[in-house]
């Protein structure tokens, strides 16, 4: 039975019309507000003329297409309509992306001016701008020569043109990103503000409503999908140069969007700027009563508003100016500059680093707290700001330093010596380090007043009940990165037999999994080096979330390139997140409990590792009509997943997290050091234990990847060469026991159990079940083996991780990126393993032979470390444990108990340790 398809016409009229007169009556606004009241013209006020300009042109396109075909089936349309009706639908597409490039602009236009105070908003709107801007030039240029000849596109003329729908769909997640990287990018400041109640309603309302942009965009392509899903249903084999039935019908709601799209950009952008207009017309809408201004007083009681930024504005500070000079005159109350009185000789010059998002600092002054508050009539005279203004000088207190005088900042040792002086008492311990500690990391500032996002204990002295919450949240991580490994390669099968690719492009795209040895050693490392952790955390989540992203213009145009790029950026995330996951979670807290808590966090990979292939199976390749349309589901998927990890990064930066600098990590080592009696250049075998631990480490991971990467890619094909029917999913099962496995050890190192006896009996447990799986007749013995190998298999990488980063001290955060760069590195071994069968066709259990022959070479690791006192000492966890001296002797002493005091001999040694 036919599908009786409405006429959408009069629905798309009447919302595109309402919507773009709206948008003009918000730009009417604006310059009255900036041209009118304040007699100022920037560069964003011509921009988004422009932009309304193109949103005019676009909605008149769509209105009259209405009248001409457009929202109804081709069976409606009469033969008069069909070249108008062509020429709208072209002038729309022609004039959507500068519409869209021109708001875009504007408001990034903004953002510049008004982030003058932060170096990295400003940097980062410029690149945002770049983006826009080419994107929309280069999707400008394909619309407009969509069809060859060029007026094929709208006229009657024959030609060939390209399918505008898979155009729209591929281009969609620039826009997604661009939109949502507009929205997220002021939000470290504005959530930094002090101003009354009722800005901020005005304020979170403007950037919810901007949120609604992203929405539209997610609305949009529902209806682009349905075009494209009735092309497939009729010619699964469509190419992308076919124009797909009822063309207008199913657009007709996506164009009604898209202009609902530009003219709700155009009205955010145009309320930033209405403050002016706003407080000369109805200044009670934003400012409360002079009664109630009193509960936003700092607690001296002195006025926040008479230590404004916008000073110049105000005539009772000085006369109107449009110079921020004067600001250095303004005599800082006595709360703001007083300062605790610290030796001269304790000083050092300033080193310390500065946080991507911390604003610059005047030298020689002290800049008050900026405000939005204004009392009574003092409100009027504040009409030449926008909403956004007082962010265009400085954002908040700042004392700043001269450039010739020294940083309130102990000299190393002093540093290093008090950093080891633990007390019992949690809160007494945290009060002698956290002023010592490296404050360059996340921002000082608290969200709205009210949530503080920056964590003032050191990682490496959390005690063990306050390491559990980090542990916890950045578990997330894991969960995260199991989940996308565990669906890629689910995928990687599953779209071997949708789009018809060979054996030989499948491993290629496993092969994606090398974007590990690129992430750590161009990204990772020097964003955690530079910014801490959580910075690093939510660099990986965005480059995740733009590779999940990207996978949609990919399954949409079937291409092979396509799929393999956007694993390569998925993977180059996760590789960013788990060169901070990993030595995170082995930080965070007692030294003794760093395997415990890695095996405990990538018990959640696990996890995730165990739930995304069942997914995928029951909700992606799954139903009646299997084959093209499980690529729209699984384009869904990645966009929840993309979305998942941006507002994962929105959580991570106003959670407050620990951090661990340098001397952090230093002093845990020399503390480790002075329990095990050890020399920090202490040598075994010739080698200095550190590069000795470091280095074989590294290899014995590079190993240990390999074996996983074959043993997880070639499963099926071990499976099958045993010979055994099985009725379960076997590979759910065989990664249950492997993360099994992991909490088993978890908890054999937390009650005790050295890692180096743990791991050495996991690899010895590795290779016998794999020798026995390979030389044991068909059946189910091998199966059972297989099953058995994974609970050996799994507590493999945690440990041996957490081992490696014991006594690195401040080359911890190299040693970290060292490690996970072998991940991408391992994937040669599955391409070895996969030549090898093409050699040797008959042989179905070569993976094994190579699993079994790996795991017999990597037993030498820890019967190595085993074998030496002095890397026994190096690596096991109890000489983590903080002892107590007896007394101060000239040697150092051992005593029972948690603390440990800082003696004379203990301060020598410190002092003595070379740096690096």
């Amino acid at each position: 039975m036919a599908v009786i398809l409405a006429d959408r016409g009069p629905t798309v009229f009447v919302v595109t019309l309402a919507i773009i007169i709206v948008a003009t009556v918000f730009l009417v606004l604006r310059l009255v507000s900036k041209w009118g009241v304040t007699r100022k013209a920037n560069a964003d006020d011509y921009a988004v003329i422009i932009g309304w300009v193109f949103a005019v042109g676009l909605s008149v396109s769509i209105m009259i297409g209405t009248h001409v075909g457009l929202g109804a089936p081709d069976s409606e349309i009469k033969p008069e309509w069909v070249t108008p009706l062509k020429q709208c639908v072209y002038a729309f597409t022609v004039l959507y992306n500068p519409a869209i490039m021109a708001t875009k602009t504007a408001i990034l236009i903004l953002y510049y001016r008004f982030f003058s105070a932060y170096l990295f908003l400003r940097y980062a709107s410029l690149f945002l701008m770049a983006i826009v801007n080419i994107a929309g030039v280069v999707l400008t240029f394909l619309y407009i020569f969509q069809c060859r000849p060029v007026e094929a596109a709208f006229s009657t003329t024959e030609g060939t043109c390209i399918d505008i729908i898979a155009v729209y769909l591929s281009s969609t997640p620039i826009n997604i990103l661009t939109d949502l990287a507009i929205l997220l990018l002021p939000l470290p400041v504005l959530t930094s503000l002090r101003m009354q109640f009722r800005e901020k309603v005005i304020l979170v309302a403007t950037f919810i409503v901007g949120g609604f942009v992203t929405i539209v965009d997610i609305v949009r392509i529902v209806y682009l999908q349905d075009a494209l899903r009735e092309e497939l249903l009729l010619d699964p084999l469509a190419s992308i140069t076919s124009r797909p039935p009822d063309f207008t019908y199913y657009a007709s709601f996506s164009l009604m969007w898209s202009a609902v799209e530009v003219s709700v950009g155009i009205m955010c952008c145009c309320v930033l700027v209405l403050k002016p207009l706003v407080m000369r017309v109805m200044p009670r809408l934003l400012y409360e009563p002079r009664g109630s201004i009193d509960r936003h007083r700092p607690s001296n009681g002195t006025p926040e508003s008479l230590f404004r930024s916008d000073g110049s504005k105000n005539p009772r500070l000085r006369s109107r100016s449009d110079d921020s000079s004067h600001l250095d005159n303004i005599s800082p109350p006595q709360w703001i500059s007083q300062s605790p009185t610290i030796p001269t000789a304790e000083l050092r010059p300033t080193e310390s680093r500065i946080s991507p998002l911390s604003p610059r600092q005047p030298n020689g002054s002290v800049l008050p707290e900026r405000s939005a508050i204004v009392e009574g009539d003092d409100a009027g005279e504040d009409e030449t700001l926008g909403f956004l203004e007082m962010l265009e000088n400085d954002p908040g207190p700042r004392v700043s330093i001269p450039s010739d005088t020294f940083s309130p900042l102990l000299h190393i040792s002093t540093r290093r010596r008090s950093t080891m002086q633990h007390s019992a008492d949690g809160s007494e311990r945290r009060n002698t380090l956290q002023t010592q500690t490296d404050d360059s990391q996340a921002p000082t500032q608290t969200f709205f007043d009210f949530v503080q996002v920056k964590s003032r204990v050191p990682l490496t002295q959390l005690s063990a009940k306050e390491a559990w919450w980090p542990t916890l949240f950045v578990s997330t991580l894991f969960f995260l990165w199991g989940f996308a490994a565990g669906l890629i390669g689910s995928l990687s099968a599953q779209l071997q037999s949708l789009l018809g690719y060979p054996p030989s492009r499948t491993i290629t795209i496993h092969a994606a999994i090398s974007a590990y040895f690129f992430g750590p050693l161009l990204v990772g490392y020097w964003v955690l080096k530079l910014y801490g952790f959580k910075a690093t955390f939510m660099t990986g989540l965005v480059i995740f979330a733009t590779g999940a992203m990207s996978f949609w213009p990919t399954s949409v145009l079937r291409s092979y390139a396509g799929y393999f790029i956007s694993n390569f950026i998925v993977f180059l995330g996760l590789s960013c997140l788990e060169v901070a996951a990993d030595p995170y979670i082995a930080l965070a807290g007692p030294g003794e409990l760093s395997e415990a808590r890695l095996n405990f966090a990538q018990g959640f990979y696990g996890i995730a590792y165990v739930v995304s292939p069942i997914i995928a199976d029951a909700a992606l390749f799954s139903g009646p009509g299997a084959g093209q349309a499980d690529l729209f589901r699984v384009q869904w998927y990645y966009l929840a997943v993309a979305l998942f990890a941006v507002c994962l990064t929105i959580v991570f930066y106003y959670v407050p997290l620990s951090e661990a600098g340098d001397d952090d990590l230093d002093s845990m080592a020399l503390q480790r050091f002075y329990n095990a009696s050890l020399d920090p250049g202490v040598k075994a075998f010739g080698i200095r234990a550190r590069y000795l631990v470091l280095w074989s480490g590294v290899w014995a991971m590079w190993t240990y990847v390999g074996i996983q990467g074959i043993i997880d890619y070639f499963w099926t094909d071990i499976i099958a060469g045993i010979n055994v029917h099985i009725g379960f999913d076997s590979l759910s099962v065989a990664r249950a026991i492997f993360t099994f496995g992991r909490l088993v050890a978890a908890g054999l190192c937390f009650f005790g159990i050295p890692p180096r006896i743990v791991i050495g009996v996991c690899i010895v447990g590795a290779f016998v079940t794999a020798l026995l799986a390979l030389v044991l007749p068909s059946g189910n013995g091998p199966l059972a083996m297989l099953l058995l190998y994974h609970f050996f298999e799994g507590p493999v990488f945690p440990t041996l991780f957490a081992m490696i980063m014991r006594g690195q001290g401040r080359h911890t955060k190299f040693a970290a990126t060292a490690t996970v760069m072998t991940i991408g590195v391992g994937t040669i071994w599955p391409t070895v393993v996969y030549g090898l069968e093409r050699l040797h066709p008959t042989d179905a259990r070569a993976a094994l032979l190579i699993i079994t022959i790996l795991f017999g070479v990597l037993m030498i690791w820890p019967t190595m470390i085993s074998s030496r006192k002095v890397l026994r000492r190096w690596v096991d966890p109890k000489w983590s444990k903080p002892k107590i001296t007896a007394a101060p002797t000239p040697t150092p002493t051992h005593g029972a108990g948690r603390d440990a005091r800082n003696t004379p001999a203990l301060s020598l040694r410190l002092e003595s340790v070379p740096e690096g």
